[in-house]
């Protein structure tokens, strides 16, 4: 998975192909077809190892004691792994479908993990007071991640940087930083 990341990295998904894979293992094209399909297999089989990395990354934003600083971090970790993984990123969100009902349990376990986790920081938040009594705990781990979502795209894209001629940005760290404040605004009860 490794060597394909790396070469999709490099070369995009054009450019990984069996025989490119199997070069940089430095075995034959035929040993890398006894354990994949195809191409669409190994991709399938990238798709799923990037989940497991980013919810690797995520995790430790889940062992936080306080339900607003889960989701809070959670937000910097999830635009953070999209920025240093941009390829995989891409991929994970981008292109083929997943056909839920094909999943196994483990592959359902990877890619509800961190909605599930998050959804679980919302209400225990509104639980405890600290995050608002009115928040829709269906619809607001969807909000958080359409925003970091479409946060992640622009700058993994360079369309938000330091360097954009029409819109840029300070410092980047500063603007994620700034951007994920104005989110938690919107979930955490005003002064009365």
């Amino acid at each position: 998975m490794q060597a394909a990341i790396e070469l999709g990295t490099e070369l995009g998904e054009e450019g990984l192909t069996m025989r490119g894979i199997a070069a940089r293992l430095g075995v034959s094209a035929t040993a890398l077809y006894q354990h994949f399909e195809g191409k669409a297999s190994i991709l399938r089989a990238i798709r799923f190892h990037g989940l497991t990395l980013m919810n690797k990354a995520l995790s430790p934003a889940f062992e936080l004691a306080e339900p607003v600083d889960q989701v809070r971090q959670s937000a910097l970790l999830y635009i953070n792994f999209a920025r240093s993984n941009p390829w995989l990123y891409s991929l994970l969100f981008e292109g083929e479908q997943v056909d839920f009902h094909s999943l196994t349990e483990n592959e359902r376990a990877a890619i509800f993990y961190s909605q599930n986790a998050v959804r679980a920081a919302f209400q225990a938040g509104t639980e405890q007071g600290k995050l608002r009594a009115d928040i829709d705990l269906q619809t607001a781990p969807f909000l958080m991640w359409a925003a970091n979502h479409g946060l992640a795209m622009l700058m993994i894209t360079g369309r938000i940087s330091e360097k954009h001629p029409g819109f840029p940005v300070h410092s980047e760290a500063e603007f994620i930083s700034s951007f994920v404040e104005s989110e938690i605004r919107g979930f955490v009860p005003r002064p009365s």
